[in-house]
């Protein structure tokens, strides 16, 4: 009984991704990759056992606003994509404005 349950439950997640699919290419909307750009990490700053706390943390900060600025921009990019893909739904990506 324990087989069949199980059974039913993969089946049940099979047909769900099946329709998933079915329904996103009947949709006609095709999304572009998201830019690599937006996917790469930016690194804490680096530690050491010579410098002051202050200045470790004055870096790390700065390493924050890298951050922050970035995820401003990729959310932008993502804002401007959906405007686009609104009026038509084959819109190319807008290009990825860096500042």
């Amino acid at each position: 009984m324990t087989l069949t349950l199980t059974a039913c439950g993969t089946t049940k997640a099979r047909l769900e991704k099946a329709g998933a699919t079915i329904g996103k290419t009947q949709a006609g909307v095709h999304l572009a990759p998201w830019p690599t750009w937006c996917k790469e990490l930016v690194e804490h700053a680096k530690l050491n056992t010579v410098d002051d706390t202050r200045i470790l943390l004055r870096r790390e900060r700065r390493q924050q606003s890298k951050t922050n600025a970035k995820l401003i921009v990729c959310a932008e990019y993502y804002e401007k994509y959906a405007e686009l893909l609104a009026v038509n739904q084959n819109a190319a990506p807008p290009t990825l404005q860096l500042k």
